[in-house]
């Protein structure tokens, strides 16, 4: 669904989301939105009261205050694709929380994971977050390098195999899914689609770029759909989606939640 301030081009493989205004009605998605990324849907439901939005908001800025640069970049970053993902007409349900469960590192494992509700397919994602700071390379050739960071990752998580991996997304499937909306039949799902169960098969996965440039400077379409295109030839996974977001800076999105703290 559109929203306000942020220009969308959709392919049938690949999207992109140009957030040209921090505007309003996004602010209002991620009030909506916030308690349930971060904890789990299905746990917020349970303890409003605990799980409350201001609440959320000290946690989340609690963990994020002292990280170095870069890491606050990708829990932006990540964050964004929570939202502008879980917004969409695209049939995807999150099975995944943004917090980090074991301690107050950044998230370990696959960072989305997501179930298409009308044929049952798994999506495995990996978001990569940054700029160029030597602004040697322009939006189109960074975001690229972004793409490709995500590509490895996801295929490393994938390659290894670790039984560690589906045991965390398992337990977020408790936390954002309800028992009367499928809990079991997805936490199933997910386990059937591990490596001790099914060892061979290609995931599908959904490589996301997360890109702070100005958008004087736009990440051309054309490369985003070449992208898609060299990897899908690469035969690396069963099925692709491409997403790549561009925000001039990451801060914008940090300063509001610090100031929702004091207004709410």
């Amino acid at each position: 669904m559109p929203i306000n301030g942020i220009k969308h081009i959709e392919s049938s493989n690949y999207s992109i989301f140009y957030i040209e205004t921090f505007s309003d009605e996004l602010k209002q998605i991620i009030r909506e939105q916030l308690q349930g990324i971060w904890y789990g849907f299905s746990t917020v439901d349970e303890m409003p009261e605990f799980y409350s939005y201001k609440n959320t908001l000290s946690s989340f800025i609690d963990r994020y205050k002292d990280k170095a640069e870069e890491t606050k970049k990708g829990m932006i970053g990540e964050l964004l694709s929570h939202i502008l993902l879980n917004h969409q007409d695209n049939n995807l349900t999150s099975l995944s929380i943004l917090k980090n469960k074991e301690d107050r590192s950044i998230k370990k494992g696959f960072d989305i994971i997501y179930c298409h509700i009308e044929n049952n397919k798994l999506w495995y994602s990996e978001v990569k977050s940054g700029r160029s700071e030597t602004g040697v390379e322009n939006s189109t050739s960074y975001n690229t390098i972004l793409l490709n960071r995500s590509k490895s990752g996801i295929n490393s998580m994938i390659e290894e195999k670790r039984q560690s991996l589906w045991e965390s997304a398992l337990i977020d499937v408790t936390l954002t899914i309800k028992q009367s909306d499928g809990k079991l039949n997805l936490s199933k799902l997910l386990a059937d689609d591990s490596p001790i169960v099914n060892s061979n098969q290609k995931k599908n996965v959904i490589l996301i770029s997360c890109l702070y440039h100005d958008l004087s400077d736009e990440l051309l379409e054309s490369s985003v759909s070449n992208f898609y295109n060299s990897t899908a030839t690469e035969n690396l996974f069963e099925e692709i989606i491409v997403i790549s977001i561009q925000k001039e800076t990451y801060n914008v999105v940090e300063n509001f939640l610090r100031d929702e703290i004091t207004i709410t």
